[in-house]
């Protein structure tokens, strides 16, 4: 991008500037109607773009994040349930899109609905379904409204992860190897433990 000669002060006209932020490596999304089975469907492009990416061990987890935030857009703008197909007049649409940067991905779920997603204070929510599992599952989540509607997004880190949830990364050896620690000197040691004693 170049900085425009009127407000470019004493620099040319066609100066660089630098990128503010980085730019996804992949993007992959998919339209869905707002209907119970949008869910499942979700769940099968994660599983399927996942593994094109390369990223799957993080996709149990993106499985689980994307089915329910599809699962929470489906219960705020589709049919109520209970509803027959014959009633049903109309059908809202939910996009499920995925973007991969250099170290998470991050799940966007877009619908009609008008309301932002809430995590209720002090409510004790199950870790298993609803937004207790995106809570639970994601390394940050959020959402927000646009002038379409409400977009719902979660942010799941690409490492893998130990049993304690600490990132498990590949070590890779240093270009410069650590010099060797000096022989201990035994003479020095019971000397600076004679003064410690002798305080």
């Amino acid at each position: 991008m170049s900085v425009p000669a009127q407000t470019a002060g004493d620099l040319p006209a066609d100066v660089k500037v630098p990128g503010m932020r980085e730019q996804p490596r992949f993007s992959a999304a998919i339209d869905l109607v707002a209907l119970p089975t949008a869910a499942k469907v979700a769940r099968l492009f994660v599983a399927d773009t996942l593994r094109r990416w390369g990223a799957m061990f993080i996709e149990p987890d993106m499985e689980a994040v994307a089915a329910e935030l599809v699962a929470l857009s489906v219960k705020a703008t589709g049919p109520a349930e209970g509803t027959s197909w014959q009633d049903i007049r109309t059908i809202g649409t939910i996009r499920v899109c995925l973007v991969g940067w250099r170290r998470h991905i991050v799940v966007e779920v877009s619908d009609e609905h008008d309301q932002e997603l809430v995590l209720p204070e002090e409510a004790e929510l199950p870790h298993d379904s609803g937004l207790g599992l995106v809570d639970a599952r994601a390394d940050r989540w959020g959402s927000c409204l646009t002038y379409s509607g409400r977009v719902m997004w979660a942010e799941l880190a690409v490492y893998e992860r130990t049993g304690a949830g600490l990132p498990r990364r590949n070590p890779k050896p240093t270009p410069h190897p650590r010099a060797p620690l000096p022989t201990q000197d035994p003479d020095l040691l019971q000397r600076v433990l004679n003064g410690l004693k002798n305080k």
